[in-house]
Order: C-alpha cells, then sequence, then structure tokens
C-alpha cells in the first residue's frame, strides 16, 4: 500500500505541486490587485478548476477537428498537418484561448460574484493559471531524477508560456470588464481577437527565429505585462459595481 501511495505521489502529485510553484507567484500576485474587495476561495477555486478541465476540453477539441476534418474537410485537415505557420501558431491560440474563456463565460457570467468591473479579469487569470498548471505538469513529470531540469523548465515557463495565458486570459477580462460597464457588445470580441493574435505571435516568435527566440520571447512577455497591468489600473479607476 505503501509502495502504491509512493508511486502515486512520485508520478502525479510531487510533479503538479512542484509545478505549482511558480503559478503559485503569479496568483499571489495578481489576487493582491483585489485585495479591498477579494473573491470567495471556493469561487476562485472553481476558476480554476475550469483552467483544468480547459485543457481536457481543448486536447479533445483538436482531436476531434482533426479526425472529423480528415473525413469531411480535407482542405482544412491538410492545413492543420502541413502548414506548421496556422498548425502550430495560430490553431493552437484560437482553440487554447477560446476554451478558457468559454470555461469561465458559461460558469461564472451569470454569478452573483460576478459584481465588480475587476471581477472578469480575476476569473480569467485564475483560469489561466489552472490550465498553466497541467501545461507545467507534463513539462516535468518526467524530469525529476534531477532539481536542475525542472528548475530551468519551470523558470522558463513562470516567464514564459505561464505569463502567456495570463496575459491573454487578462485580456479578455479586461474586454469583458468593460463590455459590462459599457453595454458595447463587439468590445469581447476585439478582446478575444487581441488575445489569439498574441497567442499567436508568442508561438511564432519561440518556433520561427532560433538563438533570439528567448530574446524575443520575453520582450514579448515583458510588454504584454505591463499592458495587463495598466488595464488593471483601468479597470479599478472605473470603481463601479456590475449590474446584470
Amino acid at each position: 500500500m505503501w509502495s502504491a501511495f509512493l508511486a502515486i505521489f512520485n508520478t502525479y502529485l510531487l510533479p503538479f505541486s512542484f509545478g505549482m510553484i511558480p503559478l503559485t507567484i503569479w496568483l499571489i500576485f495578481f489576487l493582491l490587485r483585489d485585495w479591498k474587495n477579494p473573491e470567495p476561495k471556493y469561487v476562485l477555486f472553481h476558476a480554476f478548476l475550469m483552467g483544468i478541465v480547459a485543457t481536457i476540453v481543448v486536447l479533445f477539441t483538436q482531436n476531434f477537428v482533426e479526425a472529423f476534418s480528415k473525413i469531411y474537410w480535407p482542405a482544412f485537415y491538410n492545413t492543420i498537418q502541413y502548414h506548421d505557420s496556422f498548425n502550430a501558431f495560430l490553431w493552437v491560440a484560437i482553440v487554447e484561448e477560446i476554451v478558457k474563456f468559454i470555461m469561465i463565460y458559461a460558469t461564472l457570467s451569470h454569478s452573483k460574484h460576478l459584481n465588480e468591473a475587476i471581477d472578469p479579469m480575476i476569473y480569467m487569470i485564475v483560469c489561466a493559471i489552472g490550465f498553466s498548471s497541467i501545461e507545467n505538469y507534463f513539462s516535468i513529470f518526467n524530469q525529476l531524477q534531477t532539481f536542475i531540469i525542472p528548475f530551468q523548465t519551470l523558470m522558463a515557463r513562470f516567464l514564459g508560456a505561464n505569463l502567456l495565458h495570463i496575459i491573454c486570459s487578462g485580456v479578455i477580462g479586461f474586454f469583458w470588464s468593460i463590455q459590462i460597464v459599457s453595454k458595447r457588445k463587439y468590445l469581447l470580441l476585439t478582446g478575444l481577437t487581441l488575445a489569439i493574435l498574441f497567442h499567436a505571435l508568442f508561438n511564432t516568435l519561440i518556433f520561427t527565429y532560433g538563438i533570439f527566440a528567448v530574446l524575443l520571447m520575453f520582450t514579448c512577455v515583458f510588454v504584454g505585462a505591463s499592458v495587463l497591468l495598466w488595464l488593471f489600473d483601468v479597470v479599478e479607476r472605473l470603481n463601479v459595481k456590475v449590474k446584470k
């Protein structure tokens, strides 16, 4: 029994916990932006779980679309399979950003706890952290024989892919917030489009520019994070309650 527990711990719990270390830093950082009227912990946990579920939905969606298009839409299937610029860059970004948004919108858009302009940003960011936790798990679960390799992997993800998901989801949350406040229906679509394009740009920098990719990647997320913090300031200055 003890050996079975150790096997489960080493296979699942340890890499997941290790992968959550950098994400916990981001979680605390962004939750402190809502310190005046923090969201209930169970709602934040729900948003986190929706991010985990989103990873499953993304994988299912991508595999289903590929299988379906292979039979019924060969032109699209060939585009996914043989055009890396579409598959790795844009297709992945489209599915991931839309699924993350749908998971939160479908479960929390009518919640009584979505009552401040900043709330959609917080929920979307927590969802992104849940999504990134599974990505971190699969990035390091075979690397725990040593400490250095998973540490390097998580540091790169902490300042790279993890922050990317947070930025993209935060941008969607911002435009969702502004749409609720202003009643302008097109704003959410604008946020989704910008998040997808930013995600695609990040992927393009990684896979296209070789040795310059790291510098360009960190420059990209630094600019994106700066914009996200400015968007937080914009929403906080609104200082309004959301009325549904």
